[in-house]
């Protein structure tokens, strides 16, 4: 913004206009250079100093203030620039960039309703004024009002079709109301403008996930990376798409990065354990998943797979506090109490067992068969009865879950042959990510 207010109110003297004498001259281009390599070094107070010296010939003229308050804007000194804002509106009530100025400085304090008064009286009287459009589509965006969002940035644009807050905005108005290709379209025209903003890329990179131009996707990534290089999400998210695409070294690479840079981001670690999965390496992915829930112990999706990877390191305790946890959170998924109950049998806590399954058995309806195998958890009788109504079962998930679970009681009373028959049935019944297939297949290799 100051850098273009420096251009803006650059010395500029009509065709026809005689030079002043050389002592009263305005500076040259050599003192707006200064001014504007102080701003672009990010040294605010050193472009006001440069300023200062630079004795403009007219220190009162509106363009020249407008250029120390934007100045001290940067710096931070709201109050002095707003002073100075308000010397320009007392002999200038209309001037558009000076009330644009004020509306900036009300929405750094916090004054939205202020912010949009003033940004609204600048458009009243100047529509051709596209800074405040955009900054009025920002304000709506925030306010997730997308239809009025959009007119804004589109009165921007149509004051200056190269406004690039305004594309910014477009663009994302695009993403938020599902409109992939139209946003990819905006923000590949914003990039033209500013080819050096790296969020521009990340913004595209969402509309290419979104029509699944992974491939695109991973490339804005890339160079919002370059451009960009300390900021942990860009790691995350190329991750993702990695994964999507399947290229696991990468993608395990860019969450270790995001966990390096933001060693608190807990998703960070639940997304690579689940590529350490992929990868064959559990005891990492129940490392990883246990650090997640550390950090978010409220963080209940994990829960279960969390009890799974438990489970395959033998971590009986924290197995069955984790499927516990899980039933808690989705009360219909009624396999979560039977690996509850099967955790504890496995660490030879059966009374643990018996009393937790007594005390969750009215959750469980009694016309399913859950409810016959919690029953058969407290009394283990008739299990050829029970496999009889399991094998009948036109349910794949729910034959492969209860499999198991017969499988796990006969390979704890010793009867390894059926054990491992159910196993290896489990195996053909249900898809991938049905937790007891996982474990069945676990069992087997323990078995090779």
């Amino acid at each position: 913004m100051v850098l273009v207010a420096s251009c803006a109110t650059g010395p500029q003297r009509a065709p026809d206009e005689e030079a002043p004498p050389e002592e009263e001259a305005e500076p040259g281009l050599e003192a707006y250079d200064s001014i504007s390599l102080a701003v672009a070094a990010g040294d605010p107070q050193t472009a006001i100093a440069a300023y200062e010296e630079a004795r403009l010939r007219d220190p009162d003229r509106p363009e020249t203030m407008l250029l120390l308050a934007n100045l001290m804007i940067s710096a931070g000194r709201l109050e002095d620039a707003e002073r100075v804002l308000d010397e320009i509106l007392a002999e200038h009530p209309d001037h558009a960039d000076a009330l644009y100025q004020k509306a900036l400085i009300a929405g750094a304090r916090g004054e939205a309703e202020r912010k949009e008064s003033l940004l609204q009286q600048v458009v009243s009287q100047h529509e051709e004024h596209a800074p405040s459009h955009a900054a009025l589509g920002e304000l709506y965006l925030e306010q997730e009002s997308y239809s009025r969002a959009q007119e804004a940035f589109e009165r921007g644009l149509a004051a200056d079709q190269e406004n690039f807050v305004a594309l910014i905005g477009l663009g994302n108005v695009y993403l938020r109301t599902d409109q992939p290709a139209e946003a990819e379209e905006t923000l590949t025209r914003a990039i033209e403008q500013e080819p050096g903003y790296p969020f521009a890329y990340v913004d595209r990179s969402r509309a290419r996930i979104a029509e699944y131009e992974l491939e695109g996707a991973e490339e804005d990534l890339e160079r919002a990376i370059e451009l960009e290089p300390e900021y942990p999400w860009n790691y995350f998210d190329r991750g993702r798409v990695r994964v999507e695409l399947g290229r696991l070294e990468g993608a395990k690479e860019d969450f270790t990065k995001t966990i390096d840079m933001m060693p608190g981001m807990f998703m960070a670690y639940v997304e690579r354990a689940r590529v350490h999965d992929s990868l064959g390496d559990r005891e990492a992915a129940y490392e990883d998943y246990g650090r997640a829930l550390e950090l978010r112990p409220d963080y209940h999706p994990g829960y279960a797979p969390y009890g799974m990877y438990a489970f395959m390191q033998e971590d009986w305790d924290t197995a069955a506090e984790m499927f516990r946890k899980a039933f808690e959170r989705e009360p219909q998924a009624y396999n979560y109490p039977l690996l509850t109950a099967l955790s504890h049998r496995e660490a030879g806590r059966d009374d643990a067992a018996r009393t937790y399954i007594e005390s969750v058995l009215a959750d469980i309806p009694r016309d399913t068969l859950y409810y016959d195998m919690a029953r058969y958890y407290l009394t283990p009788q008739g299990d050829s009865s029970l496999l009889r109504k399991i094998e009948r079962s036109d349910d794949a998930v729910v034959k492969a879950q209860l499999l198991f679970h017969l499988g796990a009681l006969y390979e704890l009373e010793g009867r390894m042959r059926l054990a491992q028959t159910m196993y290896v049935e489990v195996e053909d019944q249900g898809g991938p990510a049905v937790i007891e297939k996982r474990l069945a297949t676990r069992k087997l290799e323990g078995d090779e």
